[in-house]
């Protein structure tokens, strides 16, 4: 089974879940090194200051995202590993359901 407590998958996914974060999330993949400028992702997403900082807050929380000085700036990194390794558990726990749903039919 794959290393990932509910925690962990709760984490990642209530991180997720508001279409702001979706939104930070999607901007930063898109980047060539998955990596933006808190400026920078203001100009592109809008949002305020205040709500912007808690946004990245929680996916920091969450492990979606690392933050790294640099001179005056502060940038955002994914780090998508958390993530990653919370969607193979699902998988693994969807595929084994579906395993044994075929297993059950065929055995009727």
């Amino acid at each position: 089974m794959i290393d990932s407590t509910n925690e962990d998958i709760s984490a990642s996914l209530t991180a997720l879940s508001h279409p702001r974060r979706m939104a930070i999330f999607r901007l930063l993949a898109a980047q060539p090194k998955a990596e933006m400028s808190f400026q920078t992702l203001q100009a592109a997403t809008k949002i305020r200051t205040t709500p912007l900082v808690h946004h990245l807050r929680e996916m920091e929380k969450a492990w979606l995202l690392s933050r790294q000085r640099k001179g005056q700036e502060t940038y955002y990194t994914l780090t998508p590993e958390s993530l990653m390794s919370s969607m193979d558990c699902l998988f693994e726990i969807l595929n084994m359901r579906y395993r044994r749903a075929i297993d059950l039919g065929a055995a009727a």
